[in-house]
Formats: C-alpha cells, sequence, structure tokens
C-alpha cells in the first residue's frame, strides 16, 4: 500500500496539471498553448456580428420604383452582386446604406456613417441609387417626379448638397472609373426609322460644358441611321434643354451600353458595334463594325463576329482603345453575358458562386448560413406584419458585400447590416475587387 504523503503528491501534481490546462487550453500551440490551432472560420458561420440596424415602417422597403436601365430587360436581382459599377443599381448600397421608397410618393436615403444613421428625404419615390464606386462620396438618384417624367441628382455625402441636377430617364450612372454621370432617356422619332435613346454624359463637379451633340460625320464610317438627329434643332424640346455632351443612337431589344471611362462608351447589339471618343467636348466614333459585343470588365471589351467560311472568330480589345487581338481558337467558350461577372484575365465568378475557368477563388458558402440563420427573424415579422409575407415569401433577403465584408438582411420589419465570417473567400475578394 502506498504511503499517504504519496497519494497527496500525485492528487496535487495532477491538479496542478490541470490548471495549467485550463489557463492554457484556449491558446494554440504556436501561441503557447496546448491546443490545436483554431478552428476553421467556416466552422464559425452562424454567428454573425451585427453593426447596424435599421427599423421599417409600414408601407416602406428596399426596392425601386420603376427601375429598368435601356440595356436591362428584365428586372436583376434586388440584391446585386458585388456592387461593382457595370452592375444594374441596387438598394443595397455597398456596405454603406439602404434606398428606400415608401407610401404617399416619399423615399429616403439611409446611409451608415460615423456609426449613426444619415438621412436624405426625396419627396418623390426612387428609381435609382448608386454611390460613386472610387472614395463613396458621392450620391447618384433617380426620381420619378410624374408618370414618364424622371429627375437625376448627384448629391455630396455627407453634407446632403445637391451638386447639379437634370431632367433624364428612369436610369443612370457612373463611368467605372467614377469619374462621371451618364444619363438619358427614350427620345421620341418620326415613327419611321429605330427606337432612339439620347444620352448626355455629365462631370462629377460643376455643370458641365456647353452643350454639344454627336454629328455622325466621321469620315470611313457610316452616315447616321434613318431619323437619328445629328443636329440640335432635330432634337425634341426635351432633348434641346439637356445640358454636356449629347448622343443620340438607334436603339434595339437587346442592345447594351458600357461606359468604363469618362471619355469612353461602347454600344454593342443586333446590329453590330460602335465605339465612341469624347474628345474636345463632342462625342465622335471611333471604331464601328459587325459581330456582337460584350464586356469583359474592368479592362476589355470582346467581340464575336462570323467568319467568311464558316464558324466565329472571337477577339478582344482594352475597353480605353480599339485594338482588337485575336482569342485561341482553343480558348474556352466565353459565358452569356451577364453583369453579374466579375471578370479576371483567365476566368469568372459571380457572387452566385457561378463561374467560368475560375478555379482560384474558394466557394461561397455564406450566403445560406446567413439565409438559415435569420430565417426565425424572418417568421417572426411574417406573424406581426403581412405585408412581410409578400415581399419576402420565401425567406429574408441576404445581399452580400464580400468585398467589404459586410451583408445586409432583411427580415421583413427591419434590415440589418452585418459582418462577415473572415473567411479565405472574403479575404481574396478584397484583394481583387476593392
Amino acid at each position: 500500500m502506498l504511503p499517504q504523503r504519496y497519494i497527496i503528491a500525485t492528487l496535487f501534481i495532477a491538479a496542478m496539471l490541470l490548471l495549467f490546462a485550463v489557463v492554457q487550453a484556449p491558446r494554440p500551440v504556436s501561441a503557447g498553448g496546448v491546443t490545436a490551432s483554431e478552428a476553421p472560420a467556416v466552422m464559425n458561420l452562424g454567428g454573425y456580428e451585427s453593426l447596424a440596424e435599421w427599423r421599417l415602417e409600414d408601407g416602406w422597403s428596399p426596392r425601386f420604383q420603376g427601375a429598368l436601365d435601356p440595356d436591362q430587360s428584365d428586372s436583376w436581382p434586388f440584391e446585386g452582386g458585388f456592387g461593382t459599377p457595370w452592375e444594374p443599381a441596387s438598394a443595397y448600397l455597398a456596405d454603406q446604406g439602404l434606398a428606400l421608397n415608401g407610401p404617399g410618393g416619399r423615399s429616403e436615403v439611409a446611409l451608415w456613417r460615423g456609426l449613426e444613421w444619415r438621412r436624405y428625404r426625396f419627396d418623390a419615390p426612387l428609381s435609382s441609387a448608386r454611390l460613386d464606386p472610387g472614395k463613396g462620396n458621392r450620391l447618384l438618384v433617380t426620381l420619378r417626379m410624374a408618370p414618364g417624367r424622371f429627375e437625376t441628382r448627384l448629391i455630396e455625402i455627407p453634407e446632403g448638397r445637391v451638386i447639379w441636377s437634370t431632367q433624364s430617364g428612369p436610369w443612370s450612372r457612373f463611368s467605372w472609373d467614377g469619374r462621371a454621370v451618364l444619363v438619358g432617356f427614350a427620345e421620341p422619332g418620326d415613327g419611321r426609322g429605330d427606337a432612339l435613346l439620347l444620352l448626355t454624359v455629365f462631370p462629377l463637379e460643376g455643370d458641365g460644358a456647353e452643350p454639344t451633340l454627336a454629328a455622325w460625320d466621321e469620315a470611313g464610317l457610316p452616315a447616321a441611321p434613318r431619323g437619328v438627329a445629328a443636329k440640335p434643332e432635330a432634337l425634341s424640346d426635351d432633348g434641346r434643354d439637356l445640358r454636356g455632351a449629347r448622343l443620340v443612337i438607334p436603339w434595339h431589344a437587346g442592345d447594351r451600353l458600357w461606359f468604363p471611362r469618362a471619355d469612353r462608351l461602347w454600344h454593342g447589339g443586333s446590329q453590330g458595334w460602335t465605339a465612341w471618343w469624347l474628345e474636345d467636348g463632342r462625342w465622335r466614333r471611333r471604331a464601328a463594325g459587325p459581330g456582337f459585343l460584350t464586356a469583359h470588365p474592368p479592362q476589355r471589351m470582346a467581340l464575336v463576329a462570323p467568319l467568311a467560311d464558316e464558324g466565329m472568330a472571337r477577339r478582344t480589345t482594352p475597353a480605353a482603345q480599339v485594338e482588337w487581338a485575336p482569342v485561341a481558337e482553343e480558348a474556352l467558350p466565353w459565358p452569356a453575358w451577364d453583369p453579374a461577372w466579375a471578370w479576371r484575365d483567365a476566368g469568372a465568378f459571380d457572387a452566385w458562386d457561378q463561374r467560368w475557368n475560375e478555379s482560384a477563388l474558394p466557394p461561397e458558402r455564406q450566403r445560406q448560413a446567413l439565409f438559415e440563420t435569420y430565417r426565425p427573424e424572418w417568421r417572426a415579422a411574417v406573424s406581426l406584419r403581412a405585408s412581410v409575407k409578400g415581399w419576402l415569401p420565401r425567406g429574408p433577403e441576404v445581399a452580400l458585400r464580400e468585398p467589404r465584408g459586410a451583408a445586409w438582411i432583411w427580415v421583413g420589419d427591419r434590415v440589418l447590416l452585418v459582418r462577415l465570417v473572415e473567411v479565405e473567400r472574403v479575404r481574396a475578394l478584397k484583394q481583387l475587387l476593392r
């Protein structure tokens, strides 16, 4: 039988080892602890930190009214993609705020700045709202002032000063470089030619230069299509009142516009493509031709054109130049154009984890985790307000802003801004898209 003093000494040593393990266990071995490395971040999905909350009054929602870009045939998902400037406008403005429409034709943009909400109110419904893609200190809104009448305003943030305002169509957008704004509306024609779109460009500061109009008189290029105004006196009254560098183009179903720089504009559709350069305050055609034009933002344009015998040829050019280079025949086919795509040299991906030749980016796992985490709160909101089921029939709306490490969650009676778990995908997207 062991002496009692040995038993007491053994128990004392065991107690000291247990105490040491309790103190050190939460730390990994690399930090001097006794546990394995920390669990992967993906194992922590479901525990999201709330950064801000916006309570919705009855009748208010993060939805645009009458929002449809001219090159957007169907309503695009409201939650948007990565928040890139070539996407259609989203009611969720990066990780900074919400665009809200309410009853009685009222609307507002609520921005989360300096740990408090700042409200910018309007007496007309919002059709579009965007923050500039650079510093985020310019707010671009388009308001429906009356049936068929719209107004676009550029507002300084956070002061709320209106830098300029102009009549427009139900849309507006920044150039990809954030240096200018493109607005436009349908221009009435003579009824015998194509539908017409009148465009103009405004700088971020000031009212812009004297109004000009593209003349369609470039040497070596076809004359203006029938009905297209090439002289100011041929414009409608609204068109003549519009300031800035103006441009009238024929418009067909399925056509698209790309605005990569303040002085570059690409137009493509079933009738071919045209590259417009802004020179000396006037839009001029740099090149045009047959083929189907798409974009590989933010740096390239892409063209598919039929060959003389059979098959199709593919070419790409920098977005700021017209220098077409052939694409190897063995290269993978490009995916169908979608504004959700974010492009790299060798592939593309979107916020819903669709991919084209892209394997380096980790899979997207937080959208479904957020949906499941906030589904109980959506159920509670459905039982409190009958309107929630109409707005959100399937569950909470999740708007990821992965490059900013945040997400917007609309559960029905409130909208939450939450911090995403810092998984490898979020870190990679911050480097690629910010």
